[in-house]
């Protein structure tokens, strides 16, 4: 019909790069949906990995020596999983013992920290090894005020770090910046680690 066809001419082609910009426009929200889906996946596998490769173990026991002794549960498991990884049975090189590898000698040295009487043969039961560590590592930071100072202590004696802090060469305003021992340097990474991997995973949660 003529009358139509003034109307058809009167009409302007829309650009085909107009066309591809309104499909980009329309499919952004849709790309960001599926990488906020993806996002949230990714994050339940990482948090679930670590989950397992940070559990959390004698949560009552740990529970009840943080609050005993006044010191954070996640320093208390970052140290168990350093130490034992778990294994209330590990006995070490140098006859540490347990959980949290106590040697009898510091066991013994704890009990008398606490003017309490103790039985050698309770070391490596788990209740009385979680709490006797978890004393040691709170009065180790009633001295240094530092938990990377107090993991350094516990792995190679408080005694020895006293001396550490004294030097100049290993020592900067009371923080151990050159430890001389690579076994103590690398304790003292991992713990640091672990405690933040607990503290990020569980804090906050109750059972």
């Amino acid at each position: 019909m003529l009358v139509g066809a003034p109307l058809m001419a009167g009409k302007r082609r829309i650009p085909a790069r107009l066309h591809v910009l309104a499909g980009i426009l329309l499919a952004i929200p849709i790309l960001l949906f599926a990488a906020l889906c993806i996002g949230i996946a990714t994050d339940e596998v990482t948090h679930r990995t670590y989950n397992r490769f940070y559990p959390r173990k004698y949560i009552a026991l740990v529970e009840l020596a943080a609050e005993r002794w006044d010191i954070p549960e996640s320093v208390i498991y970052g140290v168990i999983h350093t130490e034992s990884g778990f294994d209330e049975h590990a006995v070490s090189h140098a006859n540490a013992i347990g959980l949290m590898q106590l040697t009898a000698d510091t066991y013994d040295w704890i009990y008398f920290l606490r003017r309490e009487e103790c039985s050698p043969d309770t070391i490596a039961i788990p209740a009385y090894n979680i709490d006797a560590g978890a004393y040691l590592l709170s009065w180790l930071y009633a001295r240094y005020g530092r938990w990377d100072t107090v993991y350094a202590a516990y792995n190679a004696g408080y005694a020895r770090v006293n001396q550490w802090l004294e030097d100049p060469e290993i020592s900067r305003d009371g923080i151990l910046v050159n430890i001389p021992i690579n076994e103590t340097k690398q304790y003292v990474i991992r713990c640091t680690e672990a405690e933040e991997i607990y503290r990020m995973l569980y804090e906050g949660q109750t059972e």
